[in-house]
């Protein structure tokens, strides 16, 4: 595609051209939670409604990801294209191999393959150095957006808030990226509305009833705030911040009070504080039955490649709620524990080289969002951050790749 530049006003010009295309995919990848919003925009623009608003949805997404195609292309190398087809063809051989599961492929096959296992290319394309302001400002309107819906939009549409008033864990888990983004951006540059709307976001994140969300964002920050807190001034921030966690404890029987009181007027999930005040938070919700009932299975049968993709649902287990488990039951033990070892060398080894640089503090954050989340919830099969955290790390051993080579091609007597 060639750059044509679109005037917007005198003296000020936007090139559209496929690298234009490629910030605009990147965009609907990190923020794919607006397209729901768009759904209803949709369906209220005359020329396409209620019949055509699906169809309208898929052209928004297909569109820039074909324009943007000659500017991907090149920046993907063999392997790249290999862990994708890997992960697809195992998929495709669950069919032959574990025939038992064919319901559950057939339910999930299309969105693995184009919705799940497409974010390591994401994570092999999003810079984070000279991304991240944007990535802030999508962040910003998806809170925005989600408190619209959930404090305004839902509690006139009794249908549409029926689904929050106990336990939104799908809303909740399509928040955290954006609301983990807006503790970083603070917590890096403190500023008083990143402050507030960091707040905002956790405060929805409470009336979803999801206590998985909070680990997430606990491990990043707490790990942000002893290690990469440097700025000028941060002392005082973090002073500031302490200080308000210790008033909070301080008045926190008044403080929940409070926000169950405005929770209940909304209609949202008071969930989380009521398992607070009962000294229930710590109740695994039956997930260590679920395992135990699943590693029986695993050590009473001829399961040495495991279950295949999805295979834990013939056990009515929607997934183990545990990742090295999750691999077990997946490829068997033995497949499954040597990728896991795999995976973790892959991120210490990412995190080692891309030490003192932005992109080692987006590697802890996509741990904090993707890894530790599949250690409580979901299954790696359906959590495309997994595949995008990968992705990240696998650019910076790629990165260093090719320091080191044009590093030694320029060296004196390399010629």
């Amino acid at each position: 595609m060639n750059s044509v530049k679109l005037k917007i006003a005198k003296g000020v010009h936007i090139p559209f051209d496929k690298e234009l295309m490629l910030k605009i995919t990147l965009c609907i990848a990190w923020a794919p939670l607006l397209l729901l919003y768009l759904r209803g925009v949709y369906i209220r623009l005359p020329f396409i409604g209620q019949d055509n608003y699906e169809t309208a949805i898929v052209v928004s997404v297909v569109l820039p990801i074909i324009c943007s195609l000659p500017a991907i292309i090149n920046r993907f190398c063999l392997i790249d294209y290999l862990f994708y087809i890997i992960n697809v063809f195992y998929l495709l051989s669950c069919y032959v191999f574990f025939p038992e599961n064919k319901p559950y492929l057939d339910e999930y096959v299309l969105f693995c393959c184009f919705n799940v296992f497409p974010y390591y290319f994401v994570g092999r394309l999003l810079d984070i150095e000279n991304f991240f302001k944007t990535l802030i400002i999508l962040s910003v309107i998806c809170i925005f957006a989600d408190i619209y819906y959930y404090l305004i939009f839902s509690p006139q549409n009794r249908g549409a808030s029926e689904g929050v008033l106990f336990d939104n864990m799908y809303g909740a888990y399509l928040a955290l990226p954006h609301v983990a983004l807006m503790m970083w951006a603070t917590l890096e540059k403190f500023r008083i509305w990143k402050a507030l709307i960091t707040v905002i976001g956790i405060l929805f994140l409470l009336s979803c009833g999801t206590r998985g969300t909070f680990v997430c964002l606990g491990v990043f920050g707490i790990i942000y705030f002893f290690f990469y807190m440097k700025f000028k001034g941060a002392i005082y921030v973090k002073i500031g911040i302490i200080s308000a966690f210790a008033l909070l404890i301080a008045t926190l029987n008044s403080t929940m009070y409070y926000i169950a009181q405005f929770f209940t007027d909304f209609n949202l999930s008071t969930r989380i504080l009521e398992k607070f005040v009962e000294g229930d938070l710590g109740n695994d919700s039956s997930r260590s039955i679920l395992r135990a009932k699943l590693e029986h299975v695993m050590e009473n049968g001829d399961h040495f490649w495991g279950l295949g993709a999805f295979g834990c649902r013939n056990y009515n287990i929607v997934y183990p709620h545990f990742l090295p488990l999750d691999f077990a039951v997946t490829y068997g033990y033995f497949i499954g524990y040597i990728l896991l070892f795999l995976l973790l060398a892959l991120f210490l080894y990412a995190l080692w080289l891309s030490r003192g640089s932005k992109r080692q503090i987006f590697i802890i954050y996509m741990f904090s969002i993707s890894i530790i989340k599949l250690l409580i919830s979901n299954t790696f099969l359906q959590e495309p951050y997994f595949y995008m955290f990968i992705g990240v790390c696998v650019t910076e051993i790629i990165i260093n790749n090719e320091t080191h080579h044009v590093s030694f091609r320029d060296a004196p007597g390399s010629h």
